[in-house]
């Protein structure tokens, strides 16, 4: 019997990634689509077909859950997902459905096998919080941006007493409000205009004012823990941004671990601190020389797949340690380039990039997480997709010229 394995996120590439990546175990893979709304929601699923991701050869079958809905998805996996004879082993693509995840393991744990940190229902959640993680980061060693929270209550809120300009408002915790107010602020008025759009859209949050040092290189690590065994077998460069969603990489370098050992000793012992076992990403940056310990994210990172094409198949490690087999993830040989289709065509959708652009950025690239000739059909979703957007795209254009 194939082991059965869930994936539930909202995004088709990091989606993808997973499916290609356990595909190489000869998974069965169903994949659990957390529905979002908005301009982000329109590209993930396009108009009368299934989402890009689903088109793989290697899904046997996706479903569909509305976006920040714990019950339904707790239901819809209990009730469609549970195989006779094995326990289906969950993959959380996303940090609400991390935390959904580790909040009902309680229900989960007769059929299901999943991230967690010592079993703890509600562990995940707590360590998601970026001040509880910050605290540990200079524990370790790891230098971090100094800064305050802001809670918000009711859609009311109390602007903080001391804060240096110019600084950059972030969510505490990224499930309550994703990247969607993350802003440089260079006075008390800025900061003030943030807080208010804050309040309006998420009456119930905190928000995380760090003091704002410019970004010299962003990068990232993709890994896996057991609980004990921290493996990160390469270091992601960000060599460009998407410039219609902020903080998410559109193109990048995945790099050996040469030249980062003393950095990835801290983060693997800040990770065999708070006891993970799971696939995580850790988000870092470089400032005057300073690299600084940015956040962790308790899921497979958007830029993975780039260690799964370079011969490390963390998702692969991840099931052999919930079905306890051993297992050894090689570190990476080499560097190369990558590139998030995704995100080119929301850049190119929002009149960021022309479409020669967008066509010459994804061929350029050593790797590609949605093109592929093994499996051709979510490439061809994707291009479906882009004759879809381009009418629209047009009018857009005659409002607006190309930046």
């Amino acid at each position: 019997m194939k082991q059965h394995v869930v994936i539930i996120g909202h995004g088709f590439t990091s989606r993808l990634a997973l499916i290609r990546s356990l595909a190489e175990l000869g998974c069965e893979i169903t994949v659990v689509v957390t529905v979002l709304h908005g301009r982000l929601g329109r590209l993930v699923h396009f108009e009368g077909g299934r989402p890009v991701d689903c088109c793989s050869k290697y899904v046997s079958r996706y479903l569909y859950c509305a976006g920040q809905d714990e019950e339904a998805l707790i239901g819809l996996l209990l009730s469609k997902c549970v195989r006779s004879g094995q326990k289906t082993i969950l993959v959380p693509d996303s940090d609400f459905s991390a935390a959904v995840v580790d909040r009902h393991q309680e229900r989960l744990k007769e059929h299901f096998l999943f991230p967690h940190i010592g079993h703890k229902p509600g562990a995940v959640k707590h360590w998601m919080d970026k001040t509880v993680q910050k605290a540990l980061a200079a524990e370790v060693g790891l230098p971090v941006a100094g800064g305050c929270t802001v809670p918000v209550r009711g859609g009311a809120y109390e602007m903080p007493a001391a804060v240096r300009y110019p600084c950059f408002t972030k969510p505490l915790a990224t499930i309550s409000g994703g990247k969607g107010f993350l802003r440089r602020c260079e006075d008390e008025a800025a900061l003030r205009r943030v807080l208010d759009g804050v309040a309006q859209m998420f009456p119930d949050t905190d928000v995380l004012i760090e003091d704002y040092k410019p970004i010299d290189t962003e990068y990232a690590v993709v890994g896996f823990s057991d609980g004990e065994q921290v493996v990160i077998p390469g270091v992601i460069e960000f060599v460009e941004n998407c410039r219609s969603h902020f903080g998410i990489a559109r193109e990048g370098k995945i790099r050996p671990v040469a030249g980062f050992e003393d950095l990835l000793a801290l983060f693997t012992e800040f990770v065999r601190r708070i006891g993970f076992c799971g696939l995580f990403d850790i988000d870092f940056w470089e400032s005057g020389g300073v690299v600084y310990f940015d956040e962790m994210n308790f899921r497979f990172g958007g830029s993975g797949y780039a260690y799964t094409a370079m011969g490390a198949n963390l998702p692969a490690r991840f099931v052999h340690a919930m079905l306890g087999q051993p297992a050894v993830t090689p570190d990476i040989q080499g560097t190369a380039t990558f590139v998030n289709e995704r995100m080119v065509v929301e850049d190119w959708n929002f009149l960021y990039l022309s479409e020669a652009q967008l066509r010459e950025i994804i061929r350029r690239a050593d790797i590609r997480f949605v093109y592929d000739e093994r499996d051709p059909a979510p490439g061809r979703a994707l291009e479906r997709l882009i004759r879809r957007l381009r009418v629209k795209r047009t009018l857009r254009k005659w409002l607006r010229p190309v930046k």
